[in-house]
């Protein structure tokens, strides 16, 4: 499959299974997904997991999905950083989203305008000196089988001068 097929599959509409999403497994994507670039290797990010049973504060807010996970970053007074750090939190996401794709985990990426509300920040937990980043959507995709399908690995090349 090539890079551009993944994306494309990516980009398409989500439609999730009704099926509980580990937050074991999130934990375990989240562990080399945060190897995201960034600038002085700061890890500005922070992690909310919410499902179904956590979750129910996010229904009307959000679509209904079988789990969440509001990603949150510190707010640095230095807006050059700041930029940097939103940079590497999305750097983050698309590392997470590419691992999510290879466990049939559907994952949407959403930012919405409730996120800039401090009342619904706080009841999240979120600190005053942060900010929701993104919310992100998960479930297993509807199409989810417990057969892995055989991916060709992509052939890499050098070109010889």
């Amino acid at each position: 499959m090539k890079l551009s097929d993944l994306v494309g599959e990516m980009s398409k509409p989500i439609h999730f299974a009704d099926r509980l999403v580990s937050p074991q497994l999130i934990l375990e994507l989240l562990n080399v997904a945060v190897w995201a670039p960034n600038d002085g290797l700061r890890e500005p990010w922070r992690f909310i997991f919410a499902d179904n049973r956590t979750g129910q504060i996010l229904h009307g807010l959000q679509e209904p999905a079988p789990a969440y996970l509001l990603v949150v970053m510190r707010e640095e007074a230095d807006r050059h950083k700041q930029e940097e750090d939103f940079a590497a939190v999305s750097c983050l996401i698309q590392n997470f989203r590419l691992l999510a794709h290879e466990r049939n985990l559907g994952v949407r990426w959403t930012l919405h305008e409730w996120m800039y509300d401090r009342s619904h920040a706080e009841s999240f937990g979120v600190q005053r000196n942060e900010r929701i980043a993104a919310v992100l959507e998960m479930g297993y995709t509807a199409s989810f089988s417990q057969e892995k399908t055989d991916v060709q690995e992509p052939q890499l090349r050098f070109e010889l001068l």
